[in-house]
């Protein structure tokens, strides 16, 4: 510790120190855990020093009989395999291919593995104009992560309706379509927001919900919609206090004193009905420079209050006026965004719907997962057929490795008694001698139903197969629904 005893003595008569609050005693405490956690350091930098160039050594001796990959012909940059599974003399080295006509499933053009992968890329809406054709808009599909863990997840994808909100023609180019799935109910909804704009969704722990998107090249630039979802009452009433006319006072009556926003467009959408509990506004943002236009609507129920905000804040000018009528009237049209109720499975239909790889991707990526596929035109780490399958060979997207990353190869079998049996293959493959004098790095292997899911960890990763409870749990919750 490099404070002296006498800035101490000079420090504990100043604030907050001074007086009883901090005493001999207190200050004894901290000297002896402070020393305590030095004697911690200093042991571990011991054991680095130690433990490094050992390490270097091993990965060394484990990479240089290996042949250096092929570079990838996609348009993501080459990853380079951090683990390699062991080869015989015959192998060369060389990971086999799969052979015409294997079970292996295509890879998808985007790349994309969980929800995005089970919709189209784009989605048509009718024109506003008659007699011209569809308008087209990208498609982007999200997850909505909860805030706490636990309770029903739902696997199941809604399917994505025909839309009949007309757009004007010149939208296309200018809009994408988002739909947010909710896996703790198994419902989605689907909003209109810039094209381009990157989005992030959560769901909150009283079942609040909501979805941010942002402009990558102006981050003061959003578009923000919230759900109160029946949940916070307090919380809805003092909106519903705020943006609609004449609800102020009402508010009060409940206890919510509402600080009055300038607005300088506040319009009801209607007299009667639905319409009347929905307003479009203009207000000035928090952001100097920057305006919100947006729309709300509330409703009243046996539960209390529902309430939902749609908000885009821009300054002003940047969007045409048509742009952003279009974003809030989709919004105003359905009185929120569009919903999309869940599916309701027959009791047959619902113990298959945890049997698709499509599920366990989903599951894997409501854990905190980002996968993507390796592409045929990419080199595959451990393209091997085990027990009569193929391995749909995925990439785990993680910022602390950004050179290696973290692979998953997972076997997609019939049954339990198959996937056992992919299992015993795996561990002849990985065993069997080779005779290279290199250092063996194992997958950490999970099996559960059919999936035998092989995690193999890219090396430079602070945390070392930190997904393991994740596989774990994702299974494990397939298995159940089977249940």
């Amino acid at each position: 510790m490099s404070t002296s005893p006498e800035d101490w003595e000079k420090q504990l008569k100043e604030k907050p120190f001074d007086g009883t609050q901090f005493t001999p005693q207190m200050r004894q405490n901290v000297e002896e855990h402070l020393r305590i956690q030095q004697h911690k350091r200093f042991r571990s930098w011991s054991y680095a020093a130690v433990m490094l160039p050992l390490a270097a050594i091993i990965l060394w001796l484990g990479y240089s009989s290996w042949e250096p990959g092929k570079s990838a012909q996609s348009t993501i940059a080459a990853v380079t395999p951090a683990v390699t599974p062991a080869v015989t003399p015959q192998d060369n080295g060389v990971l086999e291919d799969a052979p015409a006509g294997s079970t292996q499933r295509s890879p998808n053009k985007d790349r994309a593995v969980g929800i995005a992968s089970n919709y189209a890329a784009t989605v048509s809406f009718p024109s506003s104009e008659e007699g011209q054709s569809e308008i087209s808009l990208p498609l982007t599909a999200m997850f909505s992560v909860p805030a706490l863990e636990g309770g029903e997840t739902h696997v199941t994808l809604p399917p994505l309706p025909d839309m009949t909100y007309p757009l004007p023609p010149d939208m296309e180019g200018k809009l994408q379509a988002a739909l947010i799935f909710r896996a703790d109910t198994g419902s989605a909804y689907i909003l209109l927001a810039p094209a381009g704009w990157t989005a992030s969704a959560i769901t909150g722990a009283n079942g609040s919900y909501g979805v941010t998107f942002e402009d990558p090249e102006d981050p003061q630039r959003t578009l923000q919609y919230s759900d109160n979802a029946w949940g916070c009452q307090g919380c809805a009433v003092g909106d519903i206090g705020t943006y609609i006319p004449g609800k102020a006072d009402w508010a009060d009556d409940y206890g919510m004193t509402i600080a009055p926003r300038e607005f300088t467009r506040q319009q009801v959408m209607g007299a009667e009905g639905p319409d009347a509990r929905t307003v479009r506004y203009t207000v000035a943002a928090e952001a100097k420079g920057y305006q919100a236009d947006g729309a709300a609507y509330y409703e009243e129920g046996e539960w209390g209050y529902l309430f939902r905000k749609l908000e885009l804040t821009a300054s002003p000018g940047s969007f045409g006026q048509d742009m952003i009528d279009t974003i809030l009237s989709y919004f105003t049209t359905y009185h929120g965004p569009l919903l999309l109720p869940a599916v309701q499975n027959t009791e047959s239909a619902a113990g298959d719907t945890g049997n698709t790889t499509e599920s366990l991707y989903l599951v894997l990526e409501q854990r905190g997962m980002r996968l993507s596929r390796v592409l045929d035109t990419e080199e595959h780490l451990f393209k091997k057929e085990l027990a009569g399958r193929w391995p749909d060979e995925l990439l785990i997207d993680k910022t602390d490795t950004p050179v290696r990353s973290d692979r998953l190869s997972v076997y997609t079998y019939d049954n339990a008694e198959e996937c056992a049996a992919g299992l015993d293959a795996l561990k002849l493959a990985i065993n069997r001698t080779t005779y290279d004098g290199g250092a063996r790095i194992y997958p950490h292997a999970f099996r559960g139903g059919k999936f035998l899911v092989v995690y193999w960890m890219g090396g430079d990763n602070a945390e070392p197969y930190q997904y393991d409870k994740a596989i774990k749990t994702a299974l494990s919750s397939l298995d159940s629904d089977k249940e």
